[in-house]
């Protein structure tokens, strides 16, 4: 008989024999020339550290075993420190005279390594782990191969085994199990922890053998492990039935994770070593909403520790928040550690972790002031790209965050009032359980977020609102009136009652922009303006005499935040296009009839030839295409090198990174007896360390700020020549030229 019908044989045997003990007989994983991955049946991996008390009773529940012998191999690590393990193994191989039980020696000691090492040796179609102070019944592996596929992670029941050897079948982990054969959850929730345990699971090596334990991780590997298997792949899970009492019995030890003593190195450290990890996942390409809460739900549980050190040493707040902060987390729980440290709650229609510039603003606005806050913003997925790394800017300070589904509106008076109306309604929720915020801060430019600010003030008078304007909103930036109807009736006969009580006008006025100005000014008791220009602006425009009067007492001038300087190195963005031979200009952000390039354009052709070769002109904006498209043929094409918008971090970034930033007023003199607005990018720039160009229009803030090295007016291509002649100088002086 030829070589290939023998082997065709023996499967067929190996078929029939695998029939008559009641399981299936696998397929065998083959490669592209027909030879065998992988053998038919399990690998066991079985690590041991000093083992010699508990390791024969292990093994023995495994030469027990109703599954033929043949089907699967025990690959035993001993590693670390030695004792009698080794010869105690070696005795029990030779009076059983067992040849499926591989022995491999390891001096290093790690749970991590050993199973690795494990992982590497297994040739069987599937694996399954056991510690060595474990064991499993008689039926575990028969019960469990018979369910075993390709594509599916098998599951036994847990029993719980205490010092004194009670057995505890009724555990929290094998309710679990139990409970989820009555579950129509997904396998993610109902199953969220034995999915990633070490203990009972069979699984097809060619999974286990993509992933490795993380041997930095002192504790929770099992945990990352795991945790990235259930969410790079998508098996199948089953659970054996429970009447087949297939069982793994867990011994519990005092070093477990559940008893081990509380320290800030296990509770925080080693805790936030493994988000930090888990984080990871969070950005993989094979993360779903569901796989997404997943991971949450990891993320959660091992904050649990960091919460409980932290309600016994509340001393420690800030060691704990900085250590937590110093990974730069996508995703951590704040609300453990924030609860009882609630300041003020914020309303900001936009806000991280979408990406908008009003919402890095206010972002920045709660990292200066440093109170924890509950949050409330809107939903804008829409509308807004979305940027979870944003959330580094303020996750910290953050108790509760309350988004609200409503749809996405700058002036729509129905959806401005679902906002509204879903907002408070959460807002009752904290406030029920937390009492009454002792301050309210809302932002507009959106102006949705004024009006719920006002429906909590009006609702809890006690609490100190904040509003802050951004920019103007009754008039635009070509001096056009915004005009849209609140269209609600009985919503303006509210205002009124309330409006006349203020001894001030109730004018026949149901323009949501005029009331968006009007209900801070009369009912908040602190006003922001980023400058004096834009205060003076909007009390010299409103359309109510004495309001000036009325609110000057409750009027801050505050700039844009700038962020501390740790944010600025958050992504090391690298940029191949800088040139140590050349004065390297940027400029960031979109232009158009009232803010342009043309005095960084007109200035360049206006210089000196041997300053024009000295300077390239770094332009990054959303709108690339155009913009090359425009200087195709120019004189200038070479000399300016267009990118395309870049996210908040690389952004701030690159700001380190050039020689000179460029920041531009609006034109505005044309229809504004005063020019209100001052670019919010002058505020990332002064934390940058690089030079500051100015382009101002006479009279605005801009052109009396300190923090530009240069300033010049709009309009006048001389006067950027000249700056560009400065920079030249600077850099490369002229007996060095």
């Amino acid at each position: 008989m030829l070589k290939q019908d023998i082997l065709k044989r023996l499967e067929k045997i190996q078929e029939i024999r695998a029939n008559k003990l009641g399981y299936e007989s696998p397929k065998v994983t083959t490669r592209k020339n027909e030879q065998a991955l992988y053998e038919k049946g399990i690998s066991i991996i079985l690590p041991s550290y000093k083992g010699e008390k508990t390791i024969l009773k292990c093994l023995e529940s495994l030469v027990n075993q109703t599954l033929d012998a043949s089907l699967f191999e025990v690959i035993l690590i001993i590693n670390g420190e030695k004792d009698q393990t080794e010869e105690l193994v070696a005795n029990f191989i030779n009076e059983r005279n067992i040849q499926n039980i591989k022995v491999v020696v390891l001096e290093e000691a790690g749970a991590s390594i050993a199973r690795n090492k494990g992982i590497k040796l297994a040739s069987r179609q599937y694996c399954t782990f056991i510690d060595d102070d474990d064991y499993v019944s008689d039926n575990y592996l028969e019960e469990m191969y018979k369910l075993a596929n390709q594509n599916t992670v098998v599951i036994s029941q847990i029993y719980n085994v205490e010092e004194n050897g009670n057995i505890q079948s009724s555990n929290v982990i094998n309710r679990q199990i139990l409970k989820s054969f009555v579950s129509n959850q997904t396998p993610y929730e109902k199953l969220h922890t034995v999915l990633t345990i070490n203990a009972c699971k069979l699984i097809p090596t060619m999974y286990v053998q993509k992933y490795q334990y993380d041997e930095s991780l002192h504790s929770g590997e099992d945990i990352v492990f795991f945790t990235e298997l259930v969410v790079k792949n998508d098996l199948n899970y089953v659970v054996v039935p429970y009447t087949k009492k297939a069982v793994y019995y867990r011994t519990l030890r005092d070093n477990s994770i559940s008893r081990q003593a509380m320290t800030f190195d296990f509770n925080v450290n080693q805790r936030v070593a493994v988000i930090s990890r888990l984080n990871e996942l969070l950005e993989s390409d094979e993360i779903t909403p569901t796989k997404e809460d997943f991971v949450k739900r990891k993320i959660n549980a091992q904050g649990s520790f960091i919460q409980k050190y932290y309600e016994e040493h509340k001393d420690e707040y800030q060691t704990i928040i900085d250590e937590i902060s110093s990974k730069k987390l996508i995703y951590f729980p704040y609300t453990l550690l924030n609860e009882d440290k609630v300041e003020q709650l914020i309303i900001s229609y936009c806000f991280p972790p979408y990406n908008d510039t009003a919402g890095n603003v206010m972002a920045k606005r709660m990292r200066e002031s440093g109170m924890v806050s509950d949050v409330v913003y809107n939903m804008m997925d829409k509308v807004r790209k979305t940027n979870v790394s944003l959330n580094q800017m303020v996750d910290d300070l953050i108790n509760v965050r309350l988004p609200i589904n409503s749809q996405t509106s700058f002036s729509h008076w129905a959806h401005i009032k679902k906002f509204v109306d879903l907002g408070m309604e959460g807002i009752d929720e904290l406030v029920e359980k937390n009492g009454v915020h002792k301050q309210v801060f809302s932002r507009a430019m959106w102006a949705a977020s004024h009006f719920l600010a006002f429906e909590y003030k009006r609702k809890y008078p006690e609490t100190k609102w904040i509003a802050e304007f951004s920019d103007p909103l009754l008039y635009d930036i070509e001096a056009k009136k915004r005009h849209v109807d609140i269209t609600d009736q009985s919503y303006l006969k509210n205002l009124e009652e309330m409006v006349k009580k203020t001894g001030l006008p109730f004018p026949n006025d149901n323009n949501l922009f005029f009331w968006c100005e009007y209900l801070p000014f009369l009912f908040a008791d602190e006003l922001i303006f980023t400058n004096q220009n834009q205060y003076q602006y909007m009390m010299d425009v409103f359309p109510i005499e004495g309001i000036k009067d009325f609110v000057k007492d409750k009027v801050t001038i505050e700039p844009h935040p700038t962020l501390p300087e740790r944010y600025y190195y958050i992504e090391d963005y690298e940029y191949p296009l800088l040139s140590d031979d050349h004065v390297n200009v940027a400029y960031f952000g979109n232009f158009y009839s009232k803010r342009n390039l043309n005095d960084l354009f007109e200035g360049l052709k206006f210089a000196k030839d041997e300053v024009k070769d000295r300077v390239l002109i770094h332009v990054f904006t959303a709108k690339p295409a155009e913009l090359e498209a425009q200087l195709k043929d120019d004189p200038l094409e070479d000399s300016i090198i267009v990118n395309g918008f870049v996210d908040f971090y690389k952004f701030l970034n690159l700001c380190t990174k050039f020689d000179c930033l460029v920041v531009n007023d609006s034109t505005t003199k044309d229809n504004k007896p005063i020019n209100p607005y001052l670019p919010s990018k002058l505020s990332d720039y002064k934390g940058s360390g690089s030079d500051i160009w100015g382009i101002f229009e006479e009279g605005s803030i801009l052109s009396q700020s300190k923090d530009a090295t240069y300033l010049s007016p709009l309009n006048d291509a001389k006067a950027a020549a000249m700056t560009f002649e400065k920079m030249v100088e600077k850099k490369f002086p002229t007996n060095q030229q």
